[in-house]
């Protein structure tokens, strides 16, 4: 069954607060990878694989709300003027009520804008760092 977009929502949780919904998300993303390690051997006529480390990162758009509001947004962009970053804020990025993609990472960029007529909304950029949850296939 196809799950709609719209159900779709985003949780974070900087080291001194609780988990919050990021209000007003357009849209978010998310890339795992894994590396992979050449294994062929001399003499081989094909090259051979084994996986290797894992790593995401991703990025959303979000209608911008000035930090210090009761919801996660400010929050965010908070976290993106952060020097020295330890990396311990929680995302959790939601396909639906249960099923969410869990790590902990870095928020490495936001990208602010404004246009005439449009609300402003700013892009968050984010790089995960240790162990990734992915319960989307459960």
């Amino acid at each position: 069954m196809a799950i709609r977009g719209q159900e779709g929502s985003v949780k974070f949780k900087n080291s001194a607060a609780t988990a919050l919904a990021v209000a007003g998300v357009r849209n978010w993303s998310f890339t795992e990878e894994k590396e992979t390690y050449e294994t062929t051997a001399l003499g081989a006529t094909a090259k051979t694989f084994i996986g290797g480390l894992t790593s995401g990162s991703g990025s959303l758009e979000m209608l911008y709300e000035a930090p210090g509001a009761s919801t996660g947004a400010g929050e965010i962009v908070v976290e993106a003027l952060t020097a020295s970053d330890p990396a311990d804020a929680v995302f959790e990025l939601y396909f639906d009520g249960t099923r969410k993609i869990t790590f902990s990472g870095i928020v490495t960029s936001v990208d602010f804008g404004a246009t005439t007529n449009e609300v402003e909304t700013c892009s968050i950029n984010f790089q995960a760092s240790g162990a990734i949850t992915n319960s989307v296939t459960t």
